[in-house]
């Protein structure tokens, strides 16, 4: 009589929550959903919520491997390395509460990361509300981007970090995300050019998709695109500082948004195409007023310590 043998644990799923049980459970119910076997992958849950979401982990005690995670909030860049150190598997999975996992997500992320060892996994987002024209601006952003950086047939540059998969010992070898950004945005931006200076490859894997649930109100909109500008300083100024890229690099988005954002504008409601581009100037003005505050910011706090010295 043969033993039975439990599934060999293949990915950890790393996943942050912040005070949003709600949206944390429908994100565990896709991943609860998932042709892979769940006996293959854990769920490594990041809770930095004021009070922790024990009653949504419960729910799913008997569906999914969770391990719940209570801790203080390090910023985006710092949760996310907690969860890589305390995972179990050889490849880690991002992604965000924020996001509903198609049911083969996980199992095309890891057909990828098997086919391509060793080599970062960006997969596709898809737009949780395409009948609301801030959800829709932020989905031609998404792909304006994705476009602009990842356009064959050059390599991949850069994936977001709310669906990307990358082997741990050498995510964690090479210092992870940078927790110097805190709570500021482009710490995956940062993560994905320290990747490709150490000699990592990226690779696309677009039908390994998650649905994303954009800002739908104004406010958030132009609070998330600010806090977007800060962070681009201070990555761009990392950058500058290490030698490995100049700002008028990045600049092709902004200077070919026109070329980048025609398709996505094409698969907008017409109804809604207008209210869109507006949206993209709103964008395009809070991002670059939150890099200015930035580098205002920067700058007095080394003029400062400067005067002290």
């Amino acid at each position: 009589m043969q033993a039975d043998t439990a599934p060999t644990l293949k990915v950890s799923v790393v996943i942050m929550t912040f005070n949003r049980a709600a949206t944390l459970r429908r994100c565990l119910e896709s991943l609860a959903a998932q042709s892979l076997d769940s006996g293959s992958f854990e769920l490594v849950l990041v809770d930095v919520s004021t009070n922790p979401v024990t009653s949504v982990v419960k729910e799913f005690k008997n569906k999914l491997n969770i391990r719940h995670l209570h801790t203080g909030n390090k910023g985006v860049a710092g949760n996310r390395n907690y969860g890589a150190r305390n995972a179990q598997a050889e490849l880690l999975a991002y992604i965000d509460d924020d996001c509903v996992a198609e049911p083969s997500w996980l199992e095309k992320l890891l057909t990828s990361a098997e086919a391509n060892p060793g080599c970062l996994i960006g997969g596709g987002v898809q737009n949780l509300y395409p009948d609301n024209a801030v959800a829709c601006a932020g989905q031609v952003i998404t792909e304006a981007v994705d476009s602009c950086f990842n356009a064959p047939p050059s390599a991949p540059m850069f994936f977001p970090g709310l669906n990307f998969a990358v082997p741990r010992d050498p995510y964690l070898s090479l210092g992870g995300c940078d927790e110097t950004f805190g709570r500021l945005a482009a710490e995956d931006r940062d993560f994905a050019d320290r990747w490709l200076r150490s000699g990592g490859q990226q690779v696309g894997a677009a039908d390994a998709i998650v649905i994303h649930e954009h800002r739908t109100a104004l406010k958030g909109f132009i609070q998330q695109y600010f806090n977007y500008g800060r962070g681009a300083w201070r990555y761009h100024s990392l950058r500058r500082s290490r030698g490995t890229g100049a700002l008028f690099e990045s600049l092709k988005l902004h200077k070919g948004l026109r070329h980048y954002t025609r398709q996505p504008l094409r698969d907008v409601p017409a109804g809604l195409r207008t209210k869109v581009r507006l949206l993209l100037v709103t964008w395009e003005l809070a991002n670059a007023a939150g890099f200015a505050w930035q580098a205002c910011a920067d700058t007095a706090n080394w003029l400062l310590k400067l005067q002290k010295q």
